[in-house]
């Protein structure tokens, strides 16, 4: 609970099992987080056993892609504030305080993985990432009136259950430029909205959206188009 309110830290999964249970056991131990909900999106491996034994609530998302898994993890929170987050080890479940913090004054608060003294030796934020990120937000920034923004594509944010229940059914998006959408749709129908900085570490694995160049290189002109035709909606 949070100032009498239910916190709710929801996961999209795809083969995580090296990771998945350090990041249910590390969110629920936070004493703000009332649930933590795992939708596992066709896993071959042992994500959804994994979670489930540690204490989280699993659901299934037939529709392959991050995007599918990320709109019904959404959908399945019961809690008024809602964190959405990757298991992959990347985010330091301590910053969720700071997320709540914020709630206070804004309803969508995103995180950025662009600032310099967050960076972890060995992450996946190099030049390239950093700077494509930083350009794309940018350009939503420009075109949606929106905050200062630095990071499209960061995974770790929180919304408040009544302002995603003005966005939730005009999602289209179910692949990996569902971040970009998300940030869109609540600028658009005026939600407030800020960014903070998080931590951001190595990942175990190979980040399967953005872990080579060509497949990050592709995701950020799949981005800039959905950018460019929201304005046309």
């Amino acid at each position: 609970m949070f100032k009498g309110r239910k916190v709710s830290v929801v996961m999209p999964a795809y083969n995580e099992e090296p990771n998945i249970e350090n990041a249910v056991r590390e969110f629920k131990r936070l004493k703000y987080v009332d649930e933590v909900v795992v939708v596992d999106n066709n896993s071959t491996d042992r994500t959804a056993e994994l979670a489930r034994k540690t204490g989280a609530r699993v659901v299934s998302e037939k529709r392959q892609g991050y995007g599918y898994a990320c709109r019904r993890a959404l959908k399945e929170a019961k809690g008024y504030y809602i964190v959405l987050v990757e298991p992959d080890g990347t985010f330091d479940p301590e910053d969720i305080l700071k997320f709540l913090a914020y709630s206070k004054d804004f309803d969508f608060v995103l995180g950025t993985r662009t600032t310099k003294e967050l960076i972890w030796k060995g992450s996946n934020m190099d030049w390239f990432l950093r700077w494509g990120n930083w350009v794309l937000s940018k350009m939503v920034e420009l075109l949606y009136n929106g905050p200062h923004l630095s990071d499209v594509g960061c995974t770790y944010r929180l919304i408040k259950k009544r302002s995603l229940e003005r966005i939730q059914d005009r999602f289209t998006v179910g692949g990996s430029h569902f971040s970009p959408e998300m940030m869109i749709l609540a600028l658009k129908n005026r939600i407030r909205t800020i960014e903070i900085p998080v931590n951001y570490k190595p990942r175990r694995g190979e980040s399967k959206i953005t872990g080579e160049r060509k497949k990050a290189f592709k995701l950020g002109l799949r981005m800039i188009r959905l950018i460019i035709g929201y304005l046309f909606k």
